[in-house]
């Protein structure tokens, strides 16, 4: 019962650290009288930042989380987002909220230890158990952010600089109680279980390297300064950092040399980038559809969208569907239909419209991500669901990062509406792409079981004929 008691211990981390209530607000708080920022440097100064902090430290906090055994990176995401809303709260100039943007991106970055400290700690039976109770974790107090800022504003109980406090509250409370959390005696890839008998490496002469199991296939073995070594020897980190960079080459081409995992992370990779840039500006494009002093729900919204999502996430598991067969033209419909729905919300001023298209946009874009996740974990090993994962996530960032620099910072510098059109087109053109393959899966999938079923004809008629010229004779 001991990975009862680590999930759970686990799991008050994440639900403390998803609850944020002044986030639904964020933006408001910003152009508000307590910070008094313009549109344009909210738009172009202030949230690109973190998309290139996220991008820029993604790869490294990934690296590191293994190396240091996961616990002091889910620390450093406790304080680098006590650090955020501290600088938040008390900044008032735009580099300041500049920083304040890198931290942000450091925390999101940092949470890559929080769901996968938890393969490391438990067995690999209880994995299933344990992802959906973080996940849920993170979920319930995401959802309990959006009430809490919705009610707590609508009734005038808090404004949006005291709803700082409680975020700070709460990140500051998760980041003490993950000092509790046990320490990882090994990890995926740096400190491996019996690193030295387990899996072990020969280098030969001409510098090739082999692969194998200690009690499988024991032809190749280590060179004699390897092989005469005592499990508790201790290993070089240069020889060990080339052993991991080893490792993960292998990982990352026996992933990618299957051309449905490809498929599958090219539309995550793609679909996460525009996702998270719809989301990171979302809050700027309903405030140009409410008038001064109208009442906002954007907390409302947050956690109505997180129930909606979380619900058809679950059910999007018992949906017996061939998605090998299907999976692109479903991925392709969604697709446009983001698309539409982001095109109407460019140019939409009707705060409800706008609300909705938000809501399905999120809803459409969890559940098909996690179809995608699903079918991409379907043809990796277990060791190398966090690196293909992630390297999918380092892509979408990547495409971010870009997208980010042409649409808002670069010579176009669009206004959020026109940017929106530009997200809008952005899904479409993904959906054209993969109702091309999709038809082609489709036609390629007739075709070879039709030859299948010519191969059985003449395979029958071949077997008749062959019985009756040994009758005759």
């Amino acid at each position: 019962m001991k990975w009862i008691i680590i999930s759970c211990i686990l799991c008050v981390f994440g639900c403390f650290k998803e609850f944020r209530p002044s986030e639904s607000f964020v933006t408001d708080y910003l152009t508000g009288s307590w910070k008094n920022f313009t549109d344009v440097q909210v738009n172009q100064e202030i949230f690109p930042v973190s998309t290139y902090s996220y991008f820029a430290t993604l790869v490294i906090i990934f690296l590191i989380t293994d190396f240091v055994r996961y616990k002091p990176i889910i620390i450093l995401c406790g304080i680098s987002g006590a650090i955020t809303f501290l600088l938040l709260t008390f900044g008032q100039n735009v580099l300041t909220m500049q920083i304040v943007e890198f931290f942000y991106g450091l925390f999101l970055s940092t949470e890559v230890a929080y769901y996968t400290y938890i393969y490391a700690k438990v067995d690999r039976k209880h994995y299933q158990e344990v992802t959906s109770h973080t996940k849920a974790a993170s979920l319930f107090g995401r959802c309990m952010a959006g009430i809490v800022a919705q009610l707590t504003v609508s009734f005038d109980i808090l404004n949006y600089h005291e709803l700082n406090y409680v975020t700070i509250t709460a990140i500051t409370f998760a980041t003490i109680w993950a000092l509790f959390l046990p320490s990882v005696g090994q990890s995926i890839y740096f400190h491996r279980k019996n690193e030295n008998h387990d899996k072990f490496i020969s280098v030969t002469s001409n510098a090739t390297t082999v692969f194998q199991e200690n009690n499988l296939n024991p032809v190749l073995h280590r060179p004699t300064q390897y092989n005469q070594c005592s499990p508790n020897m201790n290993i070089s980190l240069t020889h060990k950092v080339k052993d991991v960079y080893i490792l993960l080459w292998k990982d990352f081409l026996q992933a990618y040399s299957n051309s449905h995992v490809v498929k599958w992370s090219i539309w995550w990779s793609f679909s996460t980038c525009g996702y998270l840039q719809v989301i990171s500006y979302i809050q700027l494009l309903w405030k140009t559809a409410v008038s001064p002093g109208d009442k906002i729900y954007n907390g409302a919204v947050d956690s109505l969208y997180t129930i909606i999502a979380t619900l058809t996430v679950f059910c999007i598991g018992k949906v017996p569907l061939n998605w090998y067969l299907t999976g692109d033209i479903m991925v392709s419909f969604m697709s446009f239909v983001e698309g539409i729905l982001l095109i109407v919300s460019s140019y939409g001023y009707n705060i409800w419209l706008l609300y909705a298209a938000y809501i399905m946009f999120g809803i459409i874009y969890h559940t098909m991500v996690t179809v995608a996740s699903f079918e991409v974990a379907k043809c990796i090993s277990d060791d190398s669901y966090g690196l293909i994962f992630g390297v999918n996530t380092f892509f979408a960032l990547l495409l971010q990062s870009v997208l980010t620099a042409i649409t808002v910072n670069g010579n176009l510098k669009l206004d959020l509406r026109s940017q929106y059109f530009v997200y809008g087109g952005y899904f479409t053109l993904i959906a054209v792409v993969y109702t091309i393959i999709g038809i082609l899966n489709i036609v390629q999938h007739c075709k070879r079981g039709e030859e299948f079923k010519i191969w059985v004809q003449d395979h029958n008629t071949g077997t008749e004929t062959e019985e009756i010229n040994k009758s005759s004779s």
